[in-house]
Parts: structure tokens; C-alpha cells; sequence
């Protein structure tokens, strides 16, 4: 049994703990938060015998591994401090801010010989082969990925109120926020990125409500991408040879996945709607590489972990 920890008190978090729970390999020994009291109020409304925390080195002392559901501004120096102890860690997106934070973060997990992995879910996810299969098959040359959704702080945006996720330090925006998931996505059909040339529309305190970017991988393979936090988005992504297209929605699901085949002049329907709770697949993948010590595999995600955190760096620094 793996003896876990988690940081944070958040939805995602709660989401965790949901598919945690019924995993017959993990055994959730605590939750922290910065006051005990909210830890324990926690703790009771996920049901769950548990211990609250409040100090890491307290934590760390009782786990084997955590899983970081913290502020996007915490994730490093929360990781880079568990992986120090020795800890396997599991990381909300994105792993850090800038390349050289991420590229430490995977230096200091080989060097301790403990998993790392960011949360990173649709990669994992069985409709992933469907999307896999196409660009082994018909050999795309471009890709159209939407994600756009409205979010709730944006009233307080309006407002001038910037909090957590439209945070400077904490969140810096849509970029880090949700320009992280077609940008791994595209990464991890595509391959590395070469050019990155990008536009965002940014608020007043510098961070982004929408991007819009556009990639050339090292295959050749040309990704453009619509990314906002301020718009409801309806359009599908699309991936494009001159062979066939295959369409899906939600980057963040990989829903209603449909080929479009040249040849056959016909559209056939590969996937409707993953109902389950996604976090399953990633957490199975990152208790599987702990169990079997597959540093391997870890470093293989982590490396795409990595570029994409460069290519964020990069759109941020676009002025």
C-alpha cells in the first residue's frame, strides 16, 4: 500500500480523493492545509479517516507519496521539497513556470529515484488511442485544437479583482491555467515544438484571459491553437490530412470523436462521452510506476512535461 498525503482543499483535489479511495493500492494517511481547522473540515467532507496537517516536514514524515493540489505559483517549491524528502509526487498542472524550474524539478526526482508526474489526464485516457492511431495512420500536416471556457473569476476580473488563477504570481492566466492542455496534447501527438509564434490579450495586471497560438513541431506537423478563459467555445478540434479528418470535442476529454475518411467520402463515429471521472486513468498510471519503479516511463512523461512548460514560457514572454 502506497501511503498517501494531499495538499490543497479544492474541487480537483476532492476529485483526487474520489478515485483514490477506490483504489485498492493507495492508502490516504492525510490532507494539509495551511490551518488545520479548514484540513479537518476537509478531511470531513471527503468522508475519509484521515489526518490533518499543517506543517510539510509533519507530512512528510508519513507518507510515501502526495499529491499537490496547490495555487499554479506553489507548485515548485512544493515539489521540489517532497521530492528532497524522498517523496513520489504527484503534480497538478503545469509543473512550474519556466523550463528551468520544470527541467530541476525532473532532475531532482532521477537523482532520488522517485516518480514525478504531472496530472496531466486525457494522454492517459483510453479515447487517447483513437487520436494516436490517426496521426500513426494518416499522417496529419496541421491541427486545430479549441479550449475555450468561461470561468468563474471572471466576474471578479471584471471587477478588477484578480484572484488565484488570474494572479500574477499564483496563476499567471489562461496560459498556465488552460493553454497547458492542447499545448501537451499537441506535444504528445506531435512531438517537440520548433516556432512558436503567439498573440494573447492580457488584463490589466498582465496575465492573459485568452491566447492564440500556433506551433511547428520538429515533425513538421503545424498546430494552431484558441485558448480563452473569457468565452464559452462551441467548435470542435479538428486533426488534418489529406487522407481523412478526425474531430473531437473537449481538449480536456476527448468527447464525440468522429473520422472523416477522403477515400470512403464517409464520417464514422468512434467515441461518444467518457462519463467516468478521468483523474482514474493518470493516478493508475502513477501508482503502476511507483509499484514497478518505472523510471522509465516517468522520464518520458516528465520530458513532455518539460517542452510543454517551455512552450508556455515562451507564449508568455510574447509581448
Amino acid at each position: 500500500m502506497i501511503k498517501f498525503g494531499t495538499i490543497g482543499t479544492s474541487w480537483i483535489c476532492s476529485e483526487f480523493i474520489a478515485v483514490a479511495k477506490i483504489n485498492p493500492n493507495i492508502n490516504l494517511i492525510g490532507c494539509y492545509s495551511r490551518s488545520k481547522e479548514r484540513a479537518k473540515d476537509f478531511i470531513a467532507q471527503q468522508q475519509i479517516k484521515a489526518r490533518a496537517f499543517d506543517n510539510f516536514q509533519d507530512l512528510a514524515d508519513n507518507v510515501d507519496a502526495v499529491y499537490i493540489a496547490s495555487p499554479n505559483g506553489l507548485h515548485f517549491e512544493q515539489a521540489m521539497y517532497f521530492l528532497s524528502q524522498q517523496k513520489h509526487v504527484f503534480l497538478e498542472k503545469p509543473l512550474a513556470f519556466t523550463f528551468a524550474q520544470a527541467s530541476q524539478l525532473r532532475e531532482v526526482a532521477m537523482k532520488n529515484k522517485v516518480i514525478l508526474m504531472e496530472a496531466f489526464k486525457v494522454i492517459h485516457a483510453p479515447q487517447y488511442s483513437f487520436l494516436d492511431d490517426f496521426v500513426k495512420k494518416y499522417a496529419p500536416f496541421a491541427a486545430t485544437f479549441s479550449t475555450n471556457k468561461y470561468s468563474s473569476r471572471m466576474p471578479d476580473v471584471k471587477n478588477g479583482i484578480f484572484k488565484s488563477v488570474f494572479d500574477e504570481h499564483l496563476g499567471k492566466g489562461a496560459t498556465y491555467d488552460m493553454l497547458v492542455y492542447p499545448v501537451e496534447l499537441a506535444i504528445s501527438l506531435f512531438g517537440p515544438v520548433k516556432v512558436v509564434k503567439a498573440m494573447s490579450i492580457k488584463l490589466l495586471n498582465g496575465v492573459s484571459h485568452t491566447d492564440a497560438v500556433l506551433l511547428q513541431h520538429h515533425s513538421g506537423i503545424v498546430t494552431n491553437i484558441m485558448c480563452s478563459k473569457s468565452a464559452h467555445g462551441v467548435s470542435a478540434s479538428e486533426i488534418l490530412s489529406d487522407e481523412g479528418t478526425l474531430s473531437f470535442d473537449e481538449v480536456l476529454k476527448l468527447n464525440n470523436i468522429k473520422l472523416y475518411d477522403v477515400a470512403e467520402q464517409k464520417e464514422f463515429f468512434l467515441f461518444d462521452d467518457d462519463k467516468n471521472n478521468m483523474m482514474q486513468y493518470e493516478l493508475n498510471v502513477f501508482v503502476k510506476m511507483i509499484l514497478e519503479d518505472d523510471l522509465q516511463l516517468s522520464d518520458y512523461l516528465l520530458k513532455m512535461s518539460c517542452e510543454t512548460v517551455r512552450v508556455l514560457q515562451l507564449v508568455n514572454e510574447e509581448k
